[in-house]
């Protein structure tokens, strides 16, 4: 080999070996990568399959016996007074939209936008008439006008679209008033027969699922619509709804309801009594409170996938092994009630149940709830609950063949079949009480009769 050839072989000999390391050190980095992020994403997928405290508020049901309306919902159709949220894509400088986050002030959520302080003080001093901020909560609505000094012109808060209040510079002041929402109630009647299902008939008929939502808890004592509802069976109601600016906005009172079984070969009534003390409540047709001691149901709408059953063959396990309580197939997420009033001895994880809660009641009973996707927030022991109060929801955890709820009941520490609990009722009117209870009844059956004499809106036929 010549010297130039030798000189040029050993050139790029040693290139090779200053180049190699850095090849390697290459690789090692994009090997750190791709494990940084698979285990994140293993973190992230961890994360997603926890329970989750749930706030209860947001899952839409209530304990309809103790609130006089419905839940508020969200309009379909726009209205005037509603205020607009923020456009990112058209960002105005003189205008600011905004809502109030848990645990923070009008004046905090105002200062935090770098608003002018003494401006911020004098507007909300304007609003103390018109507006009672120890009722605000979070999410209420606010939208503020800025000169181009950012000092404020105009401040409207929204507690609800029924609900507006604006101040306004005037000089050196501001001064508040009441936005005029022209509200109306109406009472309909609406009535149908079942289809397919109880929900899917009122939708039928153009009123939304949570009047159908509604319509069951009031029956939730008596019947269970995943399982004893048929085809055929009619149902009536007779509910305020109420417009804001001629818009639908949501439903009011229940006044009265029934529900013609077939399964059951009877017809379910209930009245509301509008008394000035505790015996305002819904009631049936001989003055007994529908609120019972028990709760027939610790879901609402859902079918039975496995009754009580103390000799059957465990689907997983294969084996014969007691089923002590009643599975409920339901979507995960699905709420679940508290089967009476009592104290929680145990929220947490419990092997093959998955998350457990089991809840003490009086007179010796013991509920317990298995499979679940999560609690409800500040349920945990020693909690007080009562019933039909939101305490969980239905999952899939632990060993399960999918979504559902199963549903047990010691009497003594002993297991029963919750569906031979005999839940007597609550209340039962007597006397003057009843007296007037039967007046009200009355004049709500004739309402419900000729809805159209009584100045009502009948609904159009479900077919």
């Amino acid at each position: 080999m010549s010297q130039h050839k030798l000189i040029l072989s050993m050139s790029m000999g040693r290139k090779k070996r200053k180049i190699w390391p850095w090849i390697v050190g290459g690789i090692a980095i994009v090997i750190a990568v791709i494990c940084v992020y698979a285990l994140s994403s293993d973190d992230t997928n961890n994360i997603q399959t926890e329970s989750h405290p749930i706030d209860i508020n947001d899952l839409g049901m209530q304990e309809w016996e103790h609130l006089s309306e419905l839940t508020r919902q969200s309009m379909d159709n726009d209205i005037e007074t509603e205020l607009p949220m923020p456009s990112p894509e058209n960002a105005n400088p003189f205008l600011i939209n905004g809502k109030i986050t848990r645990n923070q002030t009008l004046f905090v959520a105002l200062k935090n936008h770098g608003l002018d302080i003494n401006d911020i003080h004098q507007v909300i001093d304007s609003m103390q008439e018109v507006v009672d901020f120890k009722k605000t909560k979070p999410g209420d609505r606010y939208e503020v006008h800025l000169d181009v000094d950012r000092r404020i012109i105009k401040f409207i808060y929204e507690i609800s679209p029924e609900d507006i209040s604006i101040s306004e510079r005037n000089g050196n002041e501001y001064v508040a008033h009441k936005v005029d929402v022209h509200k109306r109630t109406e009472r309909k009647f609406v009535s149908g027969e079942v289809t397919s299902s109880l929900y899917q008939s009122f939708v039928a008929l153009g009123e939304s699922g949570e009047l159908a939502s509604h319509f069951m808890q009031l029956f939730k004592y008596d019947i269970n619509f995943g399982t004893d509802s048929q085809r055929g069976d009619t149902f009536s109601v007779l509910v305020d709804r109420i417009t804001l600016n001629g818009a639908f906005y949501r439903y009011g009172r229940v006044w009265a309801a029934t529900y013609s079984s077939g399964a059951r070969a009877k017809t379910l009534e209930a009245y509301y009594f509008d008394s000035n003390d505790e015996f305002a409540g819904y009631y049936n047709a001989s003055g007994q409170a529908l609120k019972r001691t028990f709760l027939k149901n610790p879901v609402v709408g859902c079918p039975v996938s496995s009754p009580f059953n103390p000799r059957r063959m465990h689907p997983i396990l294969k084996r014969i092994r007691p089923h002590n309580g009643i599975d409920w197939a339901c979507p995960t997420g699905t709420p679940v009630m508290a089967f009476a009033d009592g104290i929680v001895t145990y929220a947490n994880w419990k092997g093959g149940n998955g998350n457990l809660l089991v809840i003490e009641h009086a007179h010796g009973y013991t509920s317990l709830y298995a499979h679940l996707h999560g609690f409800g927030i500040g349920i945990k022991k020693g909690t007080h609950v009562r019933q039909g109060q939101i305490v969980a929801t239905v999952g899939n955890t632990g060993i399960s063949t999918g979504p559902h709820l199963h549903f047990g009941v010691k009497v003594n520490g002993k297991y029963v079949d919750p569906a031979t609990i005999n839940s007597s009722y609550s209340i039962s009117l007597t006397g003057n009480k009843l007296h007037a209870f039967n007046q009200k009844k009355d004049a709500l059956i004739a309402a419900m009769t000729n809805p159209k004499k009584n100045g009502q809106t009948e609904s159009a036929s479900n077919e």
